[in-house]
């Protein structure tokens, strides 16, 4: 059973963006399965890169889609996006330096907590002004695609 279901609530309205939060649901669910069958920590350790990794291709891209529609909230929701890189990149330290002090539950809880609460916390603050700029938003996702990929752990993944 998923950690997190994707619900409509979660839906920020923008379609390449609410396929970034699924994925980044279905991320933090395969890290909740490998820590729930013990699986070797590789295999743990390989679902935070992917999580990093996404996290960072994600939040590029929101940001990219922010600046396109003149958000006037955007330098506060890029301190957040900061602060939760540094976040996610620290759990990913920690469990490579001793995957010991990683305490499974509490950073599934953490991960789950972080990213339903910044969806409909704050990424559901921007929908309006995307939606008001639909098609600058289009021209800055087809540009952002057009120069970045998704992660290769992620895409292989899928």
């Amino acid at each position: 059973m998923p950690l997190i279901h994707w619900t409509p609530d979660f839906s920020v309205g923008v379609n390449s963006l609410d396929t970034d939060h699924k994925i980044l649901i279905s991320l933090i669910n395969q890290l909740d399965d490998a820590i729930r069958a013990g699986e070797a920590g590789q295999a743990i350790s390989g679902v935070l890169d992917a999580l990093l990794d996404y996290t960072d291709y994600h939040f590029a891209r929101e940001e990219s889609l922010m600046q396109a529609c003149g958000y006037a909230d955007f330098d506060a929701h890029l301190r957040t996006h900061n602060t939760l890189r540094a976040q996610v990149h620290d759990i990913r330290v920690r469990y490579r330096r001793n995957p010991e002090s990683l305490h499974g539950r509490e950073v599934l809880a953490f991960l789950k907590n972080w990213l339903t609460a910044h969806i409909v916390g704050r990424d559901k603050l921007y929908t309006s002004s995307m939606h008001g700029a639909a098609q600058k938003v289009e021209e800055a996702d087809r540009a952002f695609g057009a120069i970045y990929e998704p992660p290769l752990t992620v895409a292989a993944g899928n």
